[in-house]
């Protein structure tokens, strides 16, 4: 974990997890260390799996583990164009009216929306329907449940 400034605990991660068909995937995500080698998540992942902001993982050989899951579930969104300010503008107001976000890299090859774990997975998969059809060569998953 590399921190931003000496005096704080704040920084990056980089996580990593092996898909079922054996890539490698690895992304960096702000996060917070804890005591006893902990480190809270402070974003949501877009493309690595089992994990949102606010779950305290520790970091293995062979990836992370969660120790703690945290409020949030990711939803992880793709789209083949990537996805224009008005995919991103119509995901952060449906995301808005359940109590999430939506975050993406300036590429916008993807997104991550951060949910509450409350928000039940019907609800997740209605505003995912209503996004495919607002939004072309959309795909998603959710990224923790």
């Amino acid at each position: 974990m590399t921190e931003h400034d000496a005096d704080d605990s704040y920084g990056h991660i980089r996580l990593t997890t092996v898909e079922p068909d054996g890539e490698l995937i690895t992304e960096v995500l702000p996060a917070r260390q804890l005591p006893g080698g902990l480190i809270e998540l402070l974003g949501s992942p877009g493309v690595v799996t089992g994990a949102a902001a606010g779950d305290v993982v520790v970091i293995q050989a062979n990836g992370f583990h969660v120790v703690r899951r945290g409020p949030n579930d990711c939803v992880q969104v793709y789209a083949d164009p990537a996805l224009d300010e008005h995919a991103l503008a119509w995901l952060a107001k449906a995301f808005e009216s359940v109590g999430g976000y939506v975050e993406a890299p300036p590429q916008r090859q993807f997104a991550v929306a951060t949910v509450p774990s409350t928000v039940e997975s019907a609800e997740l998969e209605a505003i995912m329907a209503a996004a495919a059809e607002q939004i072309p060569g959309l795909e998603w998953q959710l990224g923790t449940r």
